[in-house]
């Protein structure tokens, strides 16, 4: 099988790219990062014995260039059977300052990049007797707060939009998953003090390949935020306005 991992060099698309090159599948990685990029590639086939291409590729400047590179990479690879999106980033000014560019570039990077790429896509994994659609969302946009405005915002949206992609690949080979994720132990949060445990990008990492096919629908990781996002959901809000997070 070949994946596409975009957002593949950062702590959970690094680690989702070592467990599928490790379980034999071919993978083709995006990042902004060319040259750890292509150490990275080089590394997984000559550990894993696995094919693997490389397109680095900035996805927040709102062109679609890259897509047509990956679309090569995965011609001459046979095609393509799944794309994750362990993509993401924050902003420490993503306040309700509001900063044009600032949102702009947010949103670019969390939501819109993910929905180019998969609008270009879906008709080819319709294709393949079997195929995934993967993307990660955050605990954070359960519901909105001072903090990480457009982060947020950008992060409910992909969640509306992979709740539709679902609901529209009904009856055909395409899976298509969406995991909530908690506070997790990569670069992002290094340093960062958390009143519970952070989430093995290693251990999500092997649940995503082991739910690979089956219509899990939305994940909760680590799993213990499920209740707990119920929970927030439903707080009142003269309680929630008084909670500094």
């Amino acid at each position: 099988m070949i994946y596409v991992i975009v957002g593949a060099s950062a702590g959970v698309g690094r680690a989702l790219a070592a467990c599928f090159a490790s379980a034999g599948h071919d993978l083709i990685l995006v990042s902004s990062d060319e040259r750890d990029l292509r150490a990275m590639t080089a590394d997984l086939m000559i550990r894993y014995g696995v094919r693997a291409s490389s397109v680095a590729a900035d996805v927040s400047d709102g062109g679609d260039s890259y897509l047509d590179r990956i679309a090569s990479a995965a011609n001459e690879l046979g095609g393509m059977d799944g794309l994750l999106f362990p993509l993401g980033a924050v902003a420490a000014t993503d306040d309700c300052s509001f900063d044009p560019d600032r949102v702009t570039w947010l949103t670019r990077v969390n939501y819109e990049s993910i929905v180019r790429a998969v609008t270009r896509f879906l008709p080819d994994l319709m294709t393949r007797p079997r195929a995934t659609l993967v993307a990660f969302g955050s605990i954070a946009a359960l519901r909105g707060r001072r903090h990480n405005v457009a982060y947020s915002a950008a992060k409910r949206a992909l969640q509306s939009f992979f709740e539709s992609l679902r609901h529209a690949c009904v009856g055909s080979s395409v899976t298509v998953q969406f995991y909530v994720l908690g506070y997790m132990d990569t670069a992002l949060a290094k340093g960062l003090r958390t009143p519970i445990p952070k989430g093995d990008p290693a251990v999500l990492s092997a649940r995503v390949l082991q739910n690979l096919g089956r219509d899990v629908g939305v994940v909760y990781y680590p799993c213990f935020w499920r209740p707990a996002a119920a929970a927030l959901r439903h707080t009142p809000w003269w309680i929630f306005k008084r909670i500094s997070f």
